[in-house]
């Protein structure tokens, strides 16, 4: 069966002052709701995952509440330097999280570009960061989110060596075992519920699925 994953960021109002064009990432609760109902009514053509990045409080709030609701569970990339500050999950809220059966997994540190990591950077990145979530959870940490989708080669050998089993990337499209980093679509404030409909079944343009795949083919080899 087709499989996608769905990442959001934040969902209603946000609590933090936000970064430039981070805007266009929160969506609204009624729209989240109507996606998790669609997600539902498809269960027999496609399976529907979830995950959330950045840390926001309305992972716990919104995300995880309407989860519930729909007998689901998610994955959340939380960013070690937001942990305990205001608008964002605390150590508690990262243990509730767990508690209602959910996963845990790393953003990073600061929200920033991988690719641009120097050695003291991705020590921070890829293995600071990771300590501090494996404190907040009381676990080990095995998967890493990458902030902005941006990456390349390098990046993705650094984080086989630093040991994640699992990564995710904001490719979009399906997703197949065995991939690495997995493809995930998020979704935006200018989109419809029409549209995460297309992308659970593959309806997108042709055109768009092409360019997809070039583009992830071009950021693997180099």
């Amino acid at each position: 069966m087709r499989r996608v994953i769905l990442n959001f960021h934040g969902i209603g109002e946000p609590k933090r002052t936000l970064e430039p064009g981070e805007d266009q990432y929160w969506v609204g609760a009624a729209f989240f709701e109507e996606v998790l109902t669609l997600a539902d009514t498809l269960a027999n053509r496609v399976t529907t995952q979830f995950t959330f990045d950045d840390g926001n409080t309305s992972d716990l709030e919104i995300g995880a509440a309407g989860l519930a609701k729909h007998g689901r569970t998610a994955t959340f990339f939380v960013l070690s330097s937001r942990i305990d500050t205001p608008g964002s999950l605390g150590v508690n809220d990262v243990r509730d999280l767990l508690a209602a059966g959910h996963e845990i997994g790393t953003h990073g540190a600061d929200h920033v570009d991988w690719r641009a990591l120097d050695a003291v950077g991705q020590i921070r990145e890829w293995q600071d960061a990771r300590r501090v979530i494996e404190d907040a959870a009381g676990q080990p940490i095995t998967s890493a989110a990458i902030p902005f989708g941006g990456y390349n080669k390098g990046v993705v050998e650094g984080l086989r060596r630093e040991g994640y089993a699992q990564v995710y990337s904001s490719d979009g499209g399906a997703w197949h075992d065995g991939q690495y980093p997995i493809p995930r679509t998020s979704p935006r404030a200018d989109m419809t519920v029409e549209d995460i409909k297309a992308i659970l079944l593959g309806r997108e343009p042709l055109k768009r699925r092409v360019r997809r795949r070039v583009a992830m083919a071009v950021k693997r080899r180099f």
